[in-house]
């Protein structure tokens, strides 16, 4: 596909598109704001990169287990998984690598250090309070791993009146789940948070055994233990500042076991993998006069995969031990400078040896942003030093001229990059010390209507990766080649009368420039559809989701449309019933070659807030 035709017909459809849907019905704004597009707090129509926020009461109408379940709803977003829940999930945002996504949890980077890739699979919804999904380069911001885009979770924090909640559901599978979450305020200025969630299921056959002879067709179960912990302390205001400043703590916990069917060994063998994964952040939020504000942080993340019952079991553990330090100076009306230092320390421990178990990484950043009733500007630059390969150097430049008050356009370009992870560099049988970071160069063109509520999106975005790391024919780790993925990006949501819409559509061509061959996994065309309605004392929620053909090795994934329902009932102002359904349809499909999906699904709940 060459680059003008596929630039001409891909803004030839948003115009199209744009045209059709630019009187929206009104409804109420209630401006949400996101800090991940800038690391600074602004309303979400006002990000220039495209961001996503997933409210929590997004999260409970979904009513869903897991985060890559809610991730597939996103748009540009498309999720793998090697089987059920708990099986190992990779996210390609806008046709990156899979390592090429940050998972943040509350400022925290949480990708593993072998792998270089975040553990989406283990990670509980119910300690949630939002998280912000923003799809494009942002490696000036956050460093390595966010070429593709950043995934931020924030976890919930305590509340000014006492809150209670417990939770029941039962499922297909033997799916059982329990929840209980506590917020209350301790005293005139501490707040805590707690939440407790146990889940289990037996699963079902993950692996197809036609496409992967002599693997087990035993049921893959799942289970997960998980509990958080949140403390903030009120400071309230310092030097004459309008805003309270805080103290906070947060913990969190997540462990289990995943059963899995391997490749390896005999068919009889049940397959089985211990995993956790922890963390940890001492936060201070202090505004101080003239404007300025600062936070500090002292953070800490576990990951732990013990496969300890397979063919040939082995364990790695990483962790970083890191300091925060950000400062925001408002020193003018529409104007304000982000500033911030970070360092951490990583290391690495297995039953295999590594050549090299732990490395350092500082990182300076600097930001820009003004914004009045005509434009925005938005200006990055970062630096990150690594002990063992060097420095990298990145920037983001991205300005936006409004039309009207609510039609905008947007124009961005942006460097990155993507560290090699220790599995990369020091692995004793492949490993490569020598490895540079991957590179790469984005630029976007983006058009907006935002008013009332109402936001529609369309982005035409180029991505151009260099020194990528692969496998050479020996299976070493070296920089090869070079990819390409150009597209168009388009995306709704807001009211229309008194249905709730969330759609998006995403045409892309991600390609070996090598080989010309489409990148593996990914699809061409990835688009979804979701609507919400109440009832009376119903609210019905359903999600349509396609995805093209996808190559993986020289197998072709066909093409899928999944569709999904869920549904509460309120019995009274304390009590509420659920109801969950997944692949309504029945509609077999692989996301990994060998490796099924379940089938046709259906949760029932309950759900009690007693008025304290």
């Amino acid at each position: 596909m060459k680059s003008l035709p596929f630039i001409a017909r891909t803004a030839a459809l948003s115009c199209a598109i744009f045209s059709t849907l630019s009187c929206p019905a009104q409804s109420v704004s209630l401006d949400p704001v996101v800090v991940s597009a800038s690391r600074s707090e602004q309303r979400v129509q006002d990000a220039l990169p495209a961001t996503t926020l997933i409210t929590r009461a997004d999260i409970d109408a979904a009513q869903l287990a897991d985060l890559p379940s809610l991730l597939r709803t996103v748009a540009g977003v498309q999720v793998t998984q090697n089987g059920g829940m708990g099986t190992l999930a990779s996210v390609f945002m806008r046709g990156a690598e899979s390592r090429d996504t940050l998972l943040l949890i509350d400022g925290v980077a949480v990708n593993n250090l072998n792998f270089g890739r975040a553990a989406l699979e283990q990670l509980p919804l119910d300690n949630v309070e939002r998280i912000e999904v923003v799809r494009g380069n942002v490696s000036s911001l956050y460093g390595s791993a966010a070429i593709g885009g950043v995934i931020q979770v924030f976890t919930r924090q305590g509340a000014a009146t006492p809150q209670l909640s417990l939770s029941a559901l039962a499922g297909s599978n033997r799916l059982h789940q329990l929840n209980a979450s506590l917020s209350t305020p301790l005293g005139s200025s501490t707040r805590l948070n707690a939440t407790l969630e146990a889940i289990g299921t037996a699963g079902f056959n993950a692996t197809n055994q036609n496409e992967l002879p002599g693997t087990n067709s035993d049921r893959d179960g799942y289970a997960r233990h998980a509990a958080s912990l949140g403390v903030t302390q009120d400071l309230g205001p310092l030097g004459g500042a309008a805003q309270a400043s805080s103290l906070g703590l947060r913990l969190r916990d997540s462990h289990g076991v995943t059963q899995y069917d391997s490749q390896y060994g005999p068919a009889s063998q049940a397959d089985a993998a211990q995993y956790a994964e922890r963390g940890a952040v001492l936060e201070g939020k202090f505004f101080l006069a003239g404007g300025l504000s600062l936070n500090a942080a002292l953070t800490r993340s576990e990951d732990e995969l013990d496969a300890n019952v397979t063919a040939y079991p082995y364990w790695v553990n990483s962790s970083s031990t890191g300091a925060q330090l950000g400062l925001e100076w408002k020193f003018s009306p529409g104007q304000r400078l982000t500033s911030g230092v970070e360092s951490t320390s990583q290391r690495i421990a297995s039953d295999t040896v590594y050549t090299q178990t732990s490395r350092q990484q500082d990182s300076l950043r600097l930001g820009y942003q003004a914004d009045d009733e005509q434009s925005q500007v938005q200006l990055n630059l970062r630096q990150d030093k690594y002990s063992d390969f060097g420095s990298a150097n990145t920037y983001y430049a991205g300005y936006a001229w409004r039309i009207t008050p609510q039609w905008r356009v947007n124009v961005s370009h942006s460097t990155g990059f993507n560290a090699p992870s220790f599995n990369d560099l020091y692995y004793p049988w492949g490993g490569n010390p020598l490895l540079r970071p991957e590179h790469v160069k984005s630029s976007e063109l983006g058009l907006q209507y935002a008013h009332s509520g109402q936001e529609l999106r369309a982005v035409l975005f180029d991505n151009r990766y260099a020194d990528l790391i692969a496998n050479d024919a020996f299976y070493n780790r070296v920089n090869v080649g070079a990819a390409r993925n150009q597209g168009v990006e388009l995306s709704y949501s807001g009211t229309l009368g008194n249905t709730r819409v969330r759609a998006s559509a995403t045409a892309q061509d991600p390609i070996d420039l090598g080989t010309g061959q489409r990148l593996a996994l990914r699809a061409h065309t990835l688009a979804q559809l979701g609507l919400g309605r109440d009832f009376g004392l119903w609210n019905l929620d359903a999600n349509l989701r396609y995805s093209g053909a996808r190559p993986d090795g020289s197998h072709t994934l066909a093409a899928y449309s999944v569709l999904d329902g869920s549904g509460q009932y309120t019995i009274n102002r304390e009590l509420k019933a659920s109801v969950r359904l997944q692949n309504l349809l029945d509609r077999h499909h692989e996301t990994v070659f060998g490796y099924n999906q379940a089938g046709r699904s259906l949760a029932l709940g309950l759900n009690w807030q007693p008025k304290l």
